[in-house]
């Protein structure tokens, strides 16, 4: 039993972690967009025109990253309920339910495969606007990598050239830190991929152990409370 309370308690302070992981990822990609009139930045390519002035050619879809923050959320609040649910076995508020791991470990499998997605998603659409950004033939020093964008740069010099056919049409963007909210979101989102491996591990782990708990032909009861 020492073995099966202490996988319960590493579960349990994983499922706080990628909650609070879920909720930082999805709370600085929705902030990244909100500086941005609520466009995505992510696989959204720009033309410089010259070292100071540049318009956008592609915008990301908003799909894309509707469906980072809406999966981000809903991890991390299922993370919260499973959370919950431990501390109350935990304080004895309620037995532990061991028919409940094989699904827990079905959904975990889910999130998991789901939320990889969504960090590779993060990462390559974050680093194909990056590399659109910082490529241009008349950069000289005005921006040579997206961590050293000033943050005075004018989003919205794009007026002064190109032609209406190459341009996408925005709003007014402020830009702010977007380097920063969409790394953070990317960082946050990798950890808790990894964070969700460790959880469906230690559930395949104790569902192995439960094994004999759970035969209606084994001798042994299956056993309601965790004794540590």
């Amino acid at each position: 039993m020492a073995v099966d309370g202490c996988l319960l308690i590493t579960e349990t302070v994983l499922y706080f972690v990628v909650f609070f992981t879920g909720l930082i990822s999805a709370v600085t990609v929705g902030i990244s967009r909100v500086s941005f009139s609520g466009d995505c930045l992510l696989f959204a390519e720009v033309k410089w025109c010259n070292s100071t002035a540049f318009y956008f050619t592609e915008l990301g879809s908003n799909g894309v990253c509707g469906f980072s923050v809406g999966l981000e959320i809903i991890a991390c609040f299922y993370a919260l309920l499973f959370g919950l649910y431990h501390v109350s076995i935990f304080f004895q508020w309620a037995k532990e339910r061991r028919e409940l791991l094989l699904p827990a470990i079905i959904i975990n499998v889910l999130c998991l495969v789901l939320l990889f997605i969504d960090s590779c998603i993060l990462s390559i659409g974050f680093k194909r606007f990056c590399a659109s950004l910082t490529s241009g033939a008349s950069l000289g020093s005005k921006v040579t990598d997206c961590a050293t964008v000033p943050g005075d740069l004018d989003w919205n010099s794009g007026a002064t050239c190109g032609t209406a056919q190459d341009k996408k049409t925005h709003g007014t963007y402020a830009g702010g830190n977007f380097f920063g909210f969409l790394t953070t979101a990317q960082g946050a989102s990798w950890f808790g991929v990894l964070f969700w491996l460790i959880i469906l591990v230690s559930c395949i782990v104790r569902r192995i152990r439960d094994k004999p708990a759970l035969d209606p032909n084994s001798d042994k009861a299956p056993i309601a409370n965790v004794t540590i």
